[in-house]
């Protein structure tokens, strides 16, 4: 059935449907951000064809919108005290570490299956990034607390930049065995990275200057929200990442700003329906043709990714025996992939079609099987980790996204 829909019909629905299918999973013990994506898979054009690919696609500012929420609360878990409390060196040690595995493990075997070096690097490449949404609504329901969860967050933000920037050397590298010229293939990922630093690094000083003029506490949501798309609008126009303008945006704020505590409050006020409205939309562009389509290639990439990122945790967290959890646990909760990988999978496709057709058909496949379960899956390591309070036990209510209590 396809509805003559318009967007605002279809925004209306799919966070209507998102919520009923939250609450619905929910009744099972299972995370909601996996209702919503179930949702949009049903809802979306594959399926009902209730919400057509038109409409969605001309959605697509929520999805900016909601990412860059994202990405900026993230951003928040690069306060300095908090990496402090944690440990910088454990913290980037887990990073690199995860990263490496991933990266050697796919790249390996792409290799053993026959794949050009080029090709084999592009795979290990997108396989490192992790979807920061999931995990992040994941222990928000739950309000997951503990040595895990502490440096979860974190290493996420970490993860991505390590991952953005792995994708700029890999493809200035491809782009040289293609012919590109050698002055502009070695200066875009400087640029890239420097100036989409500096942007957020900007922006978020001055939401933090912004904060000493406000004439009411709602004013903050609407100078974030602000913050936000003009951090989108002009790494578009200055062809910068939108993801790093709004991770470092969010740094900025956490250590510059007396009120960033209050800022993440009432961020939260809103974020919700984006959110909801955001995974329904990731559902409903879920490809179930590409999972026949995936082949050897496909299944090989998915396990030597999950070895690669619990695999690589484990070895970190053998230096920290008193931690024994954080080896155990935390790289399951990082399994998760979505608009990263995706974002970075249609980059290769546009700049090396020969390459890109091939891996983009793998990450989309990869993609729906990590959307699916990734949220149980984080949701069981951080049970088995001892960090969601049981049913019945005291809760304090709060809306702060910090879980240590270091400051």
């Amino acid at each position: 059935m396809t509805l003559p829909l318009n967007e605002l019909l279809g925004l209306g629905l799919a966070i209507l449907f998102g919520l009923l299918g939250g609450k619905l999973v929910k009744r099972f013990g299972i995370p909601s951000v996996t209702g919503y994506i179930l949702a949009g898979l049903i809802i979306g054009p594959h399926v009902l064809g209730m919400l057509t690919q038109e409409v969605t696609g001309n959605l697509g500012v929520i999805n900016e919108i909601a990412l860059g929420l994202i990405l900026f609360a993230i951003g928040n878990e690069f306060e300095w005290s908090h990496l402090k409390h944690v440990g910088v060196k454990s913290l980037l040690k887990l990073a690199f570490f995860e990263a490496g595995g991933v990266l050697i493990l796919v790249t390996g075997v792409f290799l053993l299956l026959g794949n050009p070096l080029e090709f084999s690097l592009l795979a290990g490449t997108v396989a490192v990034a992790t979807a920061p949404a999931v995990t992040l609504l994941v222990v928000r329901e739950y309000r997951a607390q503990g040595p895990v969860t502490e440096r979860l967050l974190a290493l996420l933000a970490v993860n991505n930049v390590i991952a953005l920037g792995l994708m700029r050397g890999v493809r200035a590298l491809v782009a040289l065995e293609h012919g590109g010229d050698l002055f502009t293939v070695m200066i875009t990922p400087f640029y890239e990275l420097i100036v989409s630093l500096a942007l957020g690094f900007i922006l978020g000083k001055l939401l933090s200057i912004w904060e000493d003029h406000l004439d009411e506490l709602s004013e903050l949501l609407l100078v974030i929200i602000g913050i936000i798309l003009v951090g989108y609008g002009l790494s578009k126009i200055l062809m910068l990442s939108p993801m790093l303008v709004a991770l470092a945006a969010g740094a900025t704020v956490s250590n510059s700003s007396h009120l960033h505590r209050l800022i993440y409050v009432e961020q939260r006020q809103l974020e919700k329906p984006i959110y909801i409205a955001f995974f329904v939309l990731a559902g409903s562009k879920l490809h179930l043709d590409a999972l026949p389509q995936m082949g050897l290639a496909g299944v090989a990439f998915v396990i030597a990714r999950v070895t690669g990122k619990i695999g690589g945790i484990w070895l970190a967290g053998r230096s920290m025996p008193n931690l024994p959890q954080v080896g155990k646990y935390m790289g399951m909760t990082l399994l998760c992939q979505g608009a990263v990988a995706i974002g970075m999978a249609y980059e290769i496709a546009r700049d090396f079609p020969a390459l890109g057709e091939t891996l983009l058909t793998i990450i989309l496949a990869s993609v729906v099987l990590h959307e699916s379960v990734g949220p149980l899956i984080v949701r069981f390591a951080l049970g088995k980790a001892g960090e969601i309070p049981k049913k019945g036990a005291p809760q304090i209510e709060t809306d702060l996204p910090r879980l240590d209590s270091s400051s």
